[in-house]
């Protein structure tokens, strides 16, 4: 796992979320983060139209990559918490910035 495959997977999970697939984008939440989902869910704008990955950090043996998701003029800043989980990055913890 490195800093641009991390940058892959949370640019997938976004452009998932923006076009409402959540079943795809909810593939990369571990079942902690699923029970956060709802909350960072409820703050987005509606209609969401774009996303994009603004930074991917390394933290200890995890990444937190940061997801500007946007419709019309409104925007919020997310940040995902990845880890090395059943052989693939997924998101551990979520939460609005």
């Amino acid at each position: 796992m490195d800093e641009n495959t991390i940058k892959e997977h949370a640019a997938s999970h976004g452009q998932a979320t923006v076009a409402g697939d959540f079943k795809t984008a909810g593939r990369d939440l571990t079942p902690e983060a699923v029970e956060q989902a709802p909350g960072v869910m409820k703050a987005m704008p509606k209609d969401l139209s774009d996303s994009d990955v603004t930074s991917v950090e390394k933290d200890g043996d995890a990444y937190v990559a940061v997801i500007v998701y946007s419709a019309g003029d409104e925007s919020i800043e997310v940040a995902s918490r990845w880890e090395e989980r059943e052989g693939r990055p997924r998101i551990v913890d979520l939460k609005v910035l």
